[in-house]
């Protein structure tokens, strides 16, 4: 058993993100996939029984609903969060004691950047339009050589970003999403609960 946490993001987005706070925010060290792609639902889930194997206290998943609003893949998304969201897992013959927690962003985890600038309720059909309106924001570009050549964090402080406002955007956005349904992110909430504000 480790007193330890384990994050698991969806693709190279959020693992090149939280890779980049590495070296402000130490206790960012098991991040998962090491090597980083995107993942089907049935990995996500292998992630998450290998993370509870392993002996992990508590494993976070990052969420992006752009491709879960509606279909098969949000009934299996749906089924999979009954699952695994806000249960603990105990196999006291194992030494086994964890807690899984699901982090949800509408649409994608670029609107978490974006609130490193500004709160915005604006209602998006797609995470392109995410990505633009932060890109003319910021400059940013989703692509994995632009996310190897400017590590995330420090580019958006550099751009007059702060992570603390992310943080409090994040919380304000769940806090008004039961209003809308739309146009949240709830990693602030996991960074408060890491202690990270």
């Amino acid at each position: 058993m480790k007193n330890a946490f384990l994050i698991i993001g969806e693709g190279p987005t959020e693992y090149y993100f939280l890779y980049s706070l590495k070296d402000d925010y130490r206790i960012l060290q098991n991040l998962r996939p090491e090597y980083p792609k995107n993942t089907s639902l049935h990995q996500l889930e292998c992630a998450i029984k290998d993370g509870i194997k392993r002996g992990y206290s508590n494993i976070y998943c990052l969420i992006d609903m752009d491709n879960k609003k509606g279909g098969n893949e949000k009934n299996k998304y749906l089924t999979l969060k009954k699952k695994y969201h806000n249960k603990r897992i105990t196999k006291q013959n194992q030494g086994l004691n964890c807690l899984i927690k699901f982090f949800e962003t509408d649409r994608c985890t670029e609107l978490f950047f974006l609130y490193y600038f500004k709160y915005t309720t604006k209602l998006y059909d797609s995470s392109d339009e995410i990505v633009y309106d932060l890109h003319n924001q910021s400059g940013y570009e989703k692509k994995k050589s632009f996310f190897q050549k400017h590590p995330l964090h420090p580019f958006f402080v550099t751009q007059g970003g702060s992570l603390k406002a992310a943080i409090s955007n994040s919380v304000k956005s769940m806090e008004e999403a039961n209003l809308r349904g739309n146009t949240y992110s709830e990693l602030g909430a996991l960074f408060q609960e890491l202690g990270i504000e």
